[in-house]
């Protein structure tokens, strides 16, 4: 973890291996003039050369060694115009990947030139937030040349005035509560499957739930058995580790609202007997979901949020044996709904529909949310961005707000009546999969809400796209996104 601290120092004396330096295209910052002054023009002749122009996400480095500061790293963001919290989390964060080769220490100003970005807080923590992602590394399983990976090991964000010292704070200490939120989820993500099984899943339930005393409750196979859980346990029979439905509550006084998220943990996803032919070594991610919502919830005890947020669990792998189950199995949810299994690898809403059936059990909630690496075809519509598909239009509205509040982008997908026709089966109540290459992540969300008593006060969210990318973006190493922690936080914050 980076450790990151306030200073209050005037910007030309800042004494620090590394500075940072934002500024624009179409105008220069307040602070690159400054250190542009203290360092007698060598930055506006870096523009006059064009050698650096301030446009989005471009670096310069410069040594200064007789100054306090022994570098500066210029960083463009773009139009001043356009400047934007999240155009803040992008250049913090590859401002880090360049500055870790640089210096084990960077320092950043925050109280300078931020155009329209009023509140300094904000400004702390979106760059706090930009640096901590951005900086991130999962190194767990690597052996050998890890002392020659250069980490960041601390960032100042450097204040002139003392009333600025507090705000600053306030928002550096929630980007890195966040943060670490993200990054552990992102831990959880990127674990191989032989490390991240049901049970491992639920250990790690457990290690949270004592961190944060939260009440914890396991449903094994037994008493999902008893319980008539027929659809978990369908999917979960090829495995040697046995499914189970975890739950968390994390209840604060004050809250106004109980929300039930629930999420799928799919720890491996073979596909079953409609094995997968592509990207199976990816399909450890397919617990994304619940990797999201364990964030989430450890985002929201450490801030001490007054909230009351129940979290459902489905944990189960879908492998191939002797007792998988098969493509034309029927079975049944514990609500009583069948379902036709005319697709093994479109198993992730089987799981949820035992998990959203108990969550619609429970008396006194109020909302329920689900978040799923549901289906691929949310990813070739929206690309990372996650879908949101819900009747309640005031309720996508505040998840896509949180999304681009908070940078985990997300759009509205349809949920029309004509796409239930899609999941009707000749031989039980609904099938698994729609019709063949036609509004697949419709027709998974439709599927859904069939297990949901009050559809209206429902939404969920596709993030078969957003929770894994294989290139590097600004503040998203390669691998895991950690993607829904920040927008269930945020969207949990306001309710």
């Amino acid at each position: 973890m980076v450790a990151g601290s306030v200073l209050k120092a005037r910007l030309e004396e800042a004494k620090t291996p590394l500075l940072v330096v934002f500024t624009h295209e179409d105008g220069d910052s307040a602070e690159f003039r400054r250190i542009d002054k203290a360092l007698k023009g060598q930055l506006s002749e870096l523009k006059k050369n064009k050698e650096f122009e301030g446009k989005a996400m471009t670096l310069s480095l410069l040594r200064t060694p007789s100054s306090p500061f022994k570098r500066v790293l210029l960083v463009g963001l773009g139009k001043k115009k356009e400047l934007s919290l999240e155009m803040l989390r992008r250049g913090a964060g590859v401002a880090v990947k360049a500055a870790r080769e640089q210096a084990p220490e960077i320092a950043i100003p925050v109280s300078h030139d931020r155009g329209g970005l009023k509140r300094l807080d904000a400004v702390a923590q979106a760059i706090a937030e930009g640096v901590i992602l951005g900086g991130y590394r999962f190194l767990k399983y690597k052996t050998q040349d890890v002392e020659s990976l250069k980490q960041l090991k601390s960032f100042t964000l450097l204040v002139e005035e003392k009333a600025q010292a507090k705000p600053a704070q306030r928002g550096l200490e929630k980007g890195a509560i966040l943060s670490d939120s993200v990054n552990y989820a992102r831990d959880l993500v990127n674990t191989p499957a032989a490390d991240m099984s049901p049970a491992a899943l639920e250990e790690e339930s457990r290690r949270l739930a004592k961190r944060h005393n939260l009440k914890l409750t396991v449903f094994d196979a037994a008493e999902l058995k008893r319980r008539g859980m027929g659809a978990i346990l369908s999917v979960g029979k090829g495995s040697a580790v046995l499914p189970r439905m975890i739950i968390l509550e994390y209840r604060r006084p004050g809250a106004k609202k109980h929300l039930v998220l629930c999420g799928k943990g799919v720890c491996y996803d073979s596909g079953g007997y409609n094995i997968k032919t592509t990207m199976l070594e990816l399909m450890k991610d397919d617990m994304g979901g619940a990797a999201a919502l364990l964030g989430t919830l450890d985002a929201l005890a450490t801030m001490k949020t007054k909230a009351h947020v129940t979290v459902i669990l489905g944990a189960v792998e879908n492998l191939i044996s002797g007792s998988a189950y098969k493509t034309g199995d029927v079975v049944k949810a514990s609500n009583g709904k069948t379902i036709e299994v005319l697709n093994t690898d479109a198993e992730g809403r089987v799981v949820l529909a035992d998990c959203l059936s108990h969550a619609s059990a429970i008396k006194d909630a109020d909302m329920i949310l689900d978040i799923a690496t549901l289906t691929g075809a949310a990813k070739v519509a929206l690309g990372t961005v996650g879908g949101v598909l819900t009747p309640n239009d005031r309720l996508a509205k505040a998840l896509i707000e949180a999304g681009e509040e908070t940078g985990d982008r997300a759009w509205r997908l349809p949920l029309w009546e004509e796409h239930k026709e899609d999941i009707k089966s000749d031989i039980a109540d609904m099938k698994n999969i729609g019709y063949p290459m036609t509004a697949g992540a419709s027709a998974g969300a439709v599927f859904l809400q069939e297990f949901v008593a009050k559809p209206e006060l429902w939404a969920h969210i596709d993030i078969g796209g957003a929770v894994y990318d294989d290139r590097e973006r600004p503040y998203l190493p390669k691998g895991a996104t950690g993607w829904g922690v920040r927008l269930l936080t945020r969207f949990v914050e306001l309710q």
